[in-house]
């Protein structure tokens, strides 16, 4: 008896053990047949991509063997690599929340403008292959990267990027406003020109800071207050601010200049926000200005909204 209960048993183990072991084959198999590797074309104007058949079976073997690939001169001689051969990579660091960070030397910050961001989304896009990669983000020289206003770059997807700069699109968003007597919302529907030189978060921010263009809309963040890094990640938003956003503006309610924010990034079609978080240089304060709590993560709220525009 025992022997027949223990067949049916280990039959089941074996089948589920090939199972498994059958289904992990599988998606090596995709991700490697599917594979390709970035590269920037003549004119420096878009992205370009060739096939690559990927060997490596680990996380650290994957993210090595591309960025390997990435420096080795492409089959097209009309590409171009992204990673010159002067600049090195002086470590990688992969964490279990899918985040990778790779810290370049500070040959580094030669690359500027058009040519470093069409780099930059080569390797992202790259890398971002990989299906344990979530994230990845850069420092040169152990400092987080920057871009040419100061402001750190953060994490970033494959998601941030377009493939090209002739390619340039109008972005439809709604930004929200003070009305006249500061305790309400106005939506303002605009089409922001996007280049993929930055995250539409980012340029849907700058845009409130930098205040309405229509009669009738009142801004709601303070002068001199800066953006210092702005991330999405798993739906949440993290907007972080230097300590001029703690300042009010006459006649504009507390919760006003937070949902003006909340409310303009929530929105954002195509993001998946779901909430944002606000932190000043880098913290989380637990009071805005006097008495509202801020350390809280913010959902959109329509109530306060009174009228399209």
């Amino acid at each position: 008896m025992r022997k027949i209960i223990r067949l049916p048993i280990l039959l089941l183990i074996v089948l589920l053990l090939t199972g498994c072991s059958g289904k992990k084959e599988m998606q090596q198999t995709q991700e490697s047949s599917g594979t390709k590797i970035y590269y920037i074309d003549s004119k420096t104007s878009k992205i370009v991509s060739e096939d690559y058949n990927l060997e490596a079976t680990t996380i650290v073997g994957k993210i090595n063997e591309l960025l390997e690939a990435l420096r080795k001169p492409p089959e097209n001689m009309l590409y171009k690599n992204a990673l010159p051969e002067e600049i090195s990579i002086k470590k990688t660091t992969f964490t279990e929340d899918g985040r990778l960070t790779i810290n370049f030397d500070t040959n580094y910050s030669s690359l500027n403008g058009i040519p470093e961001v069409l780099g930059r989304a080569t390797i992202v896009k790259t890398l971002c292959q990989i299906s344990e990669v979530e994230y990845i983000e850069f420092y040169v020289n152990d400092q987080p990267l920057m871009d040419s206003n100061g402001v750190v770059i953060g994490l970033m997807t494959e998601d941030d990027f377009i493939d090209s700069i002739e390619s340039e699109t109008n972005y439809q968003a709604s930004l929200y406003f003070a009305n006249r007597e500061g305790d309400g919302l106005i939506e303002y529907v605009t089409n922001i020109y996007y280049t993929g030189t930055g995250t539409i978060e980012e340029l849907v921010i700058k845009q409130l800071i930098n205040g309405p263009t229509e009669i009738g809309m009142f801004p709601t963040i303070p002068e001199g207050t800066t953006l210092l890094n702005v991330t999405t990640k798993e739906g949440i938003c993290y907007v972080d601010f230097n300590e001029k956003f703690l300042e009010k503006i006459p006649e504009i309610k507390d919760e006003i200049a937070i949902y003006s924010v909340v409310n303009s990034l929530v929105d954002l079609p195509n993001r998946n926000i779901s909430k944002v978080q606000f932190l000043i240089n880098g913290k989380v304060e637990p009071t805005y200005r006097e008495s509202f709590p801020f350390n809280e993560f913010f959902e959109r709220n329509l109530s306060l909204i009174e009228s399209s525009k």
